[in-house]
């Protein structure tokens, strides 16, 4: 029975010394391997000056042709939209980008995700590798019933987020293997259509107010950021599009870019293709030119 014993603590002892290399060994490699996603660009980003940045979802990142923009406004810009991200992932990118860079615009997308103000795709799983980043820290831990043991028991964070930061991506970082879109430039053109249109929907009733919203005013204030907020196109066969109108009630200088875009511009009812794109980058560019 002893020797039993003996030899379940050994197990013990040699799970938990696993868990803590294979924790250290995963934190490295997402620290020191080149960026495969915007947030782990945004970590890397030191004495930058952006004239614009564009926060938002895919709604920004499919939607903006930074190329195209920085070569009407010759401006330098960047796309940070993330597929999946609300205003609080996004208030999570700003923190850290001003931490480390100057920014003269922010351009951030405002819509549906006003009703919102919990974290998202960003915060649950892409920042979780740098948990210990004081920033980040500070930013997530009153979101996280298990804050603590994301925090402190080793290779939990990683083990529970496995389809985002596990082992495969892991991996593709140790190849240095490059993503799909560069986030120094961000833009993920949508090709095509998709047919027929799939009717898309936004809420019935609104807010009075976003607390993450309000945030993001005042952070931009504080550092003589100019914050521009815009909301982007939906396709004829969207349901509720008045809500839009009750937006601008509550946020009257939001730029509505919402309407007159063709069907055959989208590639979903949310989202513009590569076509939809360049001319919403335009017409964006148009509509801000004067404040940039």
């Amino acid at each position: 029975m002893q020797r039993f014993f003996k030899y379940i603590i050994y197990l013990l002892t040699l799970t938990i010394l696993l868990l803590y290399i294979c924790d250290f060994a995963y934190t490295q490699i997402y620290l020191k391997s080149n960026s495969r996603n915007k947030l782990q660009y945004i970590l890397k980003a030191k004495n930058n000056d952006f004239d614009v940045v564009f926060l938002g979802s895919s709604r920004v990142a499919n939607h903006i042709n930074t190329h195209l923009f920085d070569s009407l406004s010759n401006k330098k810009t960047i796309n940070l939209g993330v597929e999946g991200a609300g205003l609080n992932d996004n208030l999570l990118q700003l923190k850290l980008l001003i931490a480390n860079n100057h920014i003269s615009n922010v351009f951030l997308q405002i819509d549906s995700n006003f009703e919102y103000d919990k974290p998202s795709n960003i915060s649950i799983s892409e920042a979780m590798p740098f948990i210990k980043n004081k920033i980040i820290n500070n930013h997530l831990n009153k979101y996280f019933s298990n804050f603590k043991k994301l925090k402190y028991i080793p290779f939990y964070r990683y083990a529970i987020n496995d389809p985002k930061i596990g082992f495969r991506e892991v991996f593709f970082s140790i190849i240095s293997k490059k993503p799909r879109t560069n986030p120094s430039i961000g833009f993920t053109p949508k090709t095509g259509n998709k047919r027929p249109l799939i009717d898309g929907s936004l809420p019935n009733s609104i807010g009075s107010r976003n607390i993450i919203l309000d945030e993001i005013i005042n952070i931009c204030h504080k550092n003589n950021i100019q914050l521009v907020l815009f909301s982007s196109p939906y396709c004829s066969k969207t349901k509720n599009l008045n809500y839009i109108n009750k937006l601008k009630v509550n946020i009257p200088s939001l730029i509505d870019l919402t309407k007159n875009y063709d069907d055959s511009l989208f590639y979903n009812c949310e989202h513009l293709n590569s076509k939809g794109a360049n001319i919403f980058t335009i017409n964006l560019y148009n509509a801000t030119k004067e404040k940039i």
